[in-house]
């Protein structure tokens, strides 16, 4: 009896594990847009996650941590991502422009803020910016072969924001938030054409009506089979007690 009740447990408590993914999230506010972003989270700086020059030419390509498929990067676009270093728990955030043998060049020019102390990790080109920099006048230039973008690292996690004013964007139609649980999970907009601010808190469990969890939008076999037990355990349960 005392087996089969750690069995039970164990089945309920996998059940609640499998539907929900424990990440770190972040609250966004782009433009007065609220939303959870989750992290990705891989035990690699953010540079080294952005993937400079590594499988494309003068390209970014990120993969899905643990796994070697590519993220996929939209043309026409300004990709967004956060990025936790489970090593250090250092917080990065990318900007990635275009996608790799994308279908047109562009301009992104912007004057770039943010919370200390964080500092440029990664510029595409040496010639848009300085690693280290503390603050950025954001001026990337591309052309069809390639992305373009930078990293910035570092941040507080209690005292966030990524702010860009005086943007122009030259073919960009959309500005797209990555999500570590699939390109279905991604929150997009229309590319701004006057403000773009972006400010970013730690999500508080406290207050969030969802506790700060993004759901996995498809479970993997795995899970899969973990709610499969859970919900067996719970049946026998029910019988047992009747």
């Amino acid at each position: 009896m005392v087996k089969f009740k750690k069995i039970v447990a164990l089945g309920a408590f996998c059940l609640s594990c499998a539907t929900s993914s424990f990440a770190a999230v972040l609250d966004i506010d782009f433009n007065g847009n609220n939303f959870l972003l989750g992290a990705f989270e891989s035990a690699e700086t953010g540079a080294s996650f952005y993937r400079y020059n590594t499988d494309f030419s003068a390209s970014a390509a990120p993969f899905y941590p643990g796994t070697t498929n590519y993220i996929p990067l939209q043309a026409d676009a300004l990709q967004i991502f956060a990025h936790v270093n489970t090593n250090t728990n250092e917080l990065s955030f990318g900007l990635i422009l275009e996608k790799p043998n994308g279908s047109g060049g562009g301009s992104f020019d912007a004057d770039a803020t943010w919370s200390a102390p964080a500092k440029v990790a990664l510029v595409d080109d040496p010639a848009e910016g300085n690693i280290g920099d503390t603050s950025a006048d954001i001026d990337l230039q591309w052309v069809d072969c390639c992305t373009d973008g930078l990293v910035i690292s570092g941040f507080d996690p209690d005292d966030l924001f990524l702010n860009l004013a005086n943007v122009t964007g030259s073919d960009l139609s959309s500005v797209i938030f990555l999500s570590p649980n699939g390109q279905s999970s991604n929150t997009t907009f229309n590319f701004p054409t006057d403000q773009f601010n972006i400010s970013i808190q730690s999500c508080d469990p406290q207050t969030d009506p969802n506790g700060c969890v993004i759901p996995d939008q498809v479970p993997s076999p795995a899970p899969l089979a973990l709610i499969a037990l859970g919900l067996l355990g719970l049946r026998v349960s029910s019988r047992r007690s009747r």
